[in-house]
């Protein structure tokens, strides 16, 4: 194969950016060299000699025509001698995504590409073929210079003959290797084998078929789940939240990351499997503009970094992530230093991803083309976009294509060239569309909607809806509402687990500090004993019962006030209603007797006649509740009168009823979205029975309260609808016994009931026991339970518990009625 050059020395000296040129050219010889290629052994003739010629010269024409303007270009011609194209196809080789190239071997991104790129340069891009004698290319423009195109052609000459070819490394491997994986996924026998390959497969299908990923670290997720491989969950849930950020499904993102984090709970906070699930969190906070908790999340992929020095790509990604909110505000200093710490991520990784495809993930160059470009260095900005193009076309990575095309749309916009700023926002809708990249459309019909505003209102008015539609899918008020609910969830959640880390640290401190305080005490009390003997440790001994008698003393005095407290809510609550009766009514009457006064002195007797029974009625229905209020002060002044502990004859139902009515005003009183219902069944025929009614009432009180406050912990977590939290009490006679030891006396049942979450069978045996309470910290003494089974033993009886967990508790209380 044979190039040949001829160059025109007379060439003016003119600028043009060289990267961008020397791309087309090296296109297009490429082109020519794989014509030649694909053709020389199919030449019969002997004296065929495969040719690529490159000549330059001055030339007034442009394209097929005239030029307008009078202005003299710059003409390069590529010519090859092979077999030219078909005029079928000859019109369509500048659109995008057209090829003739097999599946997997081209873009069809390559001209259309070059196309644009010499639009740019105000120049013109032209194709001369025939079928069979070879095809020639015509680069027609003004601005290069005779010294830079010489460069340019030895030096991709250069390139050629040494078999390299230009940003071509991700093109082809990159889609072979997705191939190369489903082969290896195709022979895996085991779930081990499989598991990490529907993970990388689901990777590298990010940026190209967002479906894709969905479906194989769908499939990821399920084996791993079924397998229980933590890890590899973690993983898989990350990638289905960066696919669900591409198709604009926040709250989806936002849920998997929350998932994917409580799953990690067992393990090292800085797992490099949470690595994908950071990021996402992190972008997806970024978009929302909560650039802290965005920030939070970019220290957690430097600190798996730190922890997995020998794989930095999560610390890449953090660094990343960092430039990208430096940039959004506007600190382009410290952007640039996170930007250079990206790039020495990917150096380090040990992930073949960037090690084999790609020296650094793409959106590295968008966004350094942005920094380029807010500093005005814009020839810089253009050649790292048309980087990213070369990088991805070839990989069908239709993410990075949209987000390029709307940065070029950008840079021409900026510069004053409006048809290429439409040309290029329209590239990128359509590229979006192709994955439907909710972000990439929202950002071209924004431009577009711009750009349009001044000439187009038609257009502008449906590229500003489209960009409204868009807006809403990824930031609508609903979406909105709903990441808020995980968020607020998430945080009640977290803080509650240090509210537990924190009852826990201080139960440790107490055990610490009991068991101290107990070796000083050892050790005093064998100080004591050498030096006093058996009479100073007598004395000790003698102290110190005295002082637990005196604890006891106060524990049960702050029990039976806490009790008092809970009695003295409910009288209040529920001789409220009597009293409300009664001021009421007896503000009416006083009106009844003002307009008494006032008929009388009318003189119309019938009408005040009228009046004053109507007021009669009202002093009637005042006495009526006054007596009522009367009675329910009289009755708990006679339960709660002090006795010296005498026993004296008491009705059982009517103590039942009002505890239990004084327990619920009480917890109304406290809380009023307390939302809990009652309910009795009394055995009418029991007779009274001699008990200490204070202190029965404070067992019936005291286990009517546990009942309540069960069912107001557990009541919203039922998810049955027909569900209603109760407490039932009742009573009956029991037989000789009664089930409490097989005595010779009639017993009377109490049973208090609920429909709660029941008692777990670890801590059943324990209830009783003095100071065992499942109450956080300050909010119980653990002796309600205790002192109620003393009383009731005091008392001849026995109180137990059926309890089943997930389903209710019973307590029953036993009494004594007599000798039989």
């Amino acid at each position: 194969m044979t190039i040949e050059t001829h160059f025109d020395p007379n060439l003016p000296r003119v600028e043009i950016i060289p990267q961008d040129i020397g791309r087309v050219i090296l296109n297009l010889v490429n082109n020519g060299f794989q014509a030649l290629s694909d053709v020389a052994l199919a030449k019969a003739d002997p004296d065929y000699a495969p040719l690529v010629s490159i000549t330059t010269k001055l030339s007034p024409l442009r394209g097929q025509g005239v030029d307008s303007s009078g202005s003299t270009f710059i003409q390069i011609t590529i010519s090859d001698n092979g077999p030219g194209i078909p005029a079928g196809i000859k019109d369509k080789i500048f659109q995008p995504f057209f090829t003739t190239k097999p599946t997997g071997q081209g873009t069809g991104l390559g001209l259309s590409l070059s196309y644009d790129i010499i639009k740019a340069h105000g120049g013109e891009l032209t194709l001369v073929s025939q079928k069979v004698l070879g095809a020639t290319s015509l680069l027609l423009f003004q601005l290069i210079t005779i010294e830079m195109v010489k460069r340019i052609l030895l030096y991709l000459v250069l390139i050629f003959l040494c078999g390299n070819s230009f940003a071509q490394n991700g093109i082809q491997n990159l889609l072979g290797h997705i191939d190369s994986l489903k082969q290896e996924l195709a022979v895996a026998l085991s779930v081990e084998q499989k598991i990490p390959i529907l993970n990388q497969i689901s990777a590298r299908y990010l940026y190209s078929s967002p479906d894709s990923t969905l479906k194989y670290a769908g499939l990821a997720l399920q084996l791993s789940e079924e397998s229980e491989q933590n890890g590899s969950q973690i993983r898989a849930l990350g990638f289905l939240g960066e696919a669900y950020i591409n198709k604009a499904n926040l709250p989806r993102t936002l849920e998997l990351g929350l998932r994917a984090i409580e799953l990690n709970g067992s393990t090292q906070p800085e797992h490099s499997y949470l690595g994908p699930t950071y990021f996402n969190l992190a972008e997806l906070y970024t978009q929302l503009e909560e650039y802290q908790k965005a920030i939070f999340y970019c220290h957690k992929m430097l600190e798996i970094g730190e922890k997995n020095p020998e794989d930095q790509v999560a610390a890449a990604w953090g660094h990343l992530l960092k430039a990208q909110i430096y940039e959004k505000l506007g600190e382009i200093d410290s952007a640039f230093i996170a930007l250079q710490r990206a790039y020495e991520g990917f150096q380090n990784t040990k992930d073949h991803f960037y090690s084999e495809f790609y020296e650094v993930w793409p959106g590295w160059f968008n966004l350094r083309s942005r920094l380029y470009l807010g500093q005005k260095r814009d020839s810089l900005a253009l050649a790292d976009l048309y980087t990213v193009l070369q990088m991805t076309d070839g990989n069908n990575e239709f993410y990075h294509s949209a987000n390029t095309y709307n940065d070029l749309s950008l840079y021409y916009k900026k510069s004053g060239q409006l048809d290429s700023s439409i040309y290029y926002a329209e590239k990128g809708l359509d590229v979006a569309n192709r994955i439907s990249y909710t972000q990439g459309i929202l950002s071209a019909c924004k431009i577009l909607a711009e750009q349009y505003e001044l000439n187009d209102s038609r257009k502008a008015l449906y590229y500003f809806k489209l960009a409204t539609e868009n807006q809403g899918k990824l930031y609508g008020a609903g979406n909105i509402q709903i990441m808020s609910d995980m968020i607020a969830k998430d945080e009640a959640r977290r803080q509650q687990i240090q509210m537990t880390e924190i009852n826990y640290r201080n139960r440790l401190k107490q055990y610490l500090l009991l068991a101290g305080l107990f070796t000083i005490l050892v050790v005093a009390i064998i100080l004591f004993r050498n030096y006093w003997k058996s009479k100073a440790s007598n004395l000790i001994l003698e102290n110190t019962l005295s002082n637990l008698k005196a604890t006891q003393g106060q524990l049960i005095q702050s029990e039976k006030m806490a009790s008092l407290g809970e009695l003295t809510a409910g009288i209040a609550h529920e001789i409220q209603n009597p009293l409300n009766f009664v001021n009421n009514f007896s503000e009416v009457s006083g009106e009844l007797i003002a307009e008494a006064r006032d008929e009388l002195e009318k003189g119309d007797i019938k009408e005040a006649k009228e009046i004053l029974t109507g007021l009669s009625q009202n002093l009637e229905k005042i006495n009526h509740h006054g007596q009522r209020a009367s009675s329910i002060v009289k009755g708990m002044l006679d339960h709660s009168r002090s006795s010296a502990g005498e026993k004296i004859p008491t009705d059982i139902n009517q103590m039942c009823d009002e505890y239990l009515r004084l327990a619920y005003h009480g917890m109304r009183a406290k809380d009023k979205s307390f939302n809990v219902d009652f309910k009795t069944e009394f055995d009418e025929s029991i007779p009274k029975i001699s008990v200490i009614p204070q202190d029965i009432g404070r067992v019936i009180l005291n286990l009517v309260n546990n009942g309540f406050q069960a069912l107001s912990d557990v009541a919203l977590a039922k998810s049955d609808p027909d569900y209603k939290p109760t407490v039932s009490v009742s009573t009956k006679l029991s037989p000789a016994g009664g089930g409490a030891g097989g005595g010779q006396l009639s017993m009377v049942q109490i049973t208090i009931s609920d429909n709660g979450p029941g008692i777990p069978d670890d801590i059943k045996d324990k209830i009783f026991q003095p100071f065992f309470t499942t109450k956080p910290a300050g909010q119980g003494t653990g002796l309600g339970l205790s002192l109620s089974y003393d009383i009731v033993k005091a008392h001849g009886g026995e109180l137990k518990v059926e309890t089943k967990e997930g389903e209710g508790c019973n307590f029953m209380i036993y009494l004594p009625v007599g000798t039989e």
